[in-house]
This record gives structure tokens, C-alpha cells and sequence, in this order.
């Protein structure tokens, strides 16, 4: 398929659109995992940024934060793209939210209390 241009749309920075790029170099992803308190060195092979948020987050259930948080940056993407509805922070935040409360209803007895109390923090 063509498309009029390959560049970032959530960002201005004229950078073509990988998945690095859109998930993690980003400037609009970079805020999204920032008020999560997540901080990725680009540095860093894709692998080693997941393995720090791991270490960042720690909690076990790190993986679910690192899928729904990529799932909502892609969500507002598309929502731009599609929809014409601008991307805001806060709007990828509030879908975290509520998508990551769905996840409260399938997680491990154990994990629970923890889970509960993390995104109480994010509120």
C-alpha cells in the first residue's frame, strides 16, 4: 500500500515510523512510559529497554504494563490516523486505566493486592 508519507504521526520530528521508533523513541511514547515512571535508554538494544522497565516496575505483573501501555500508543495512532481525534498524553493514560482494569479481573489471587495498589498509584 502508499501512503502520501512513512514519517511519525504522533510526533514532528520528520522521523520515519518503525516499530522502535512509534513504541519507544518516540516523543509522545516517551511521555506515556514516563508517567508510568518508566525510563528507556536508547541507546539500549529493544531487549535491554524491556529488561529495565522490568527492573523499574517491579512488580510481576511488569509484562501486562509494558503490552497495554504499546497496545494504548498504537490505539492513539491509529486514532489519529483514522479518526482525525488528536493524540494526548492523557488520553493514552485514561485508556491504560481502563484497560488495565479489565486485567484486575483475570489476575492471580496472589498478585492481586499488588496490582490494585500500583494502578491506585496512577490515579
Amino acid at each position: 500500500m502508499a501512503m502520501p508519507s512513512y514519517n511519525c504521526v504522533l510526533c514532528h520530528h520528520n522521523k520515519i515510523e518503525t516499530l522502535f521508533h512509534l513504541l519507544l523513541e518516540c516523543s509522545f511514547a516517551q511521555e506515556c512510559w514516563i508517567h508510568l515512571g518508566l525510563y528507556a535508554d536508547l541507546q539500549l538494544d529493544p531487549y535491554f529497554i524491556m529488561t529495565s522497565f522490568k527492573t523499574q516496575l517491579q512488580v510481576p505483573f511488569f509484562m501486562e504494563i509494558i503490552i497495554i501501555m504499546s497496545w494504548c500508543i498504537w490505539m492513539a495512532r491509529n486514532d489519529l490516523i483514522f479518526r482525525g481525534i488528536p493524540p494526548t498524553t492523557q488520553g493514552a493514560i485514561t485508556r491504560f486505566k481502563s484497560i488495565f482494569t479489565l486485567v484486575l479481573h483475570r489476575v492471580k489471587e496472589a498478585w492481586k493486592q499488588s496490582t490494585v495498589e500500583w494502578l491506585e498509584l496512577l490515579l
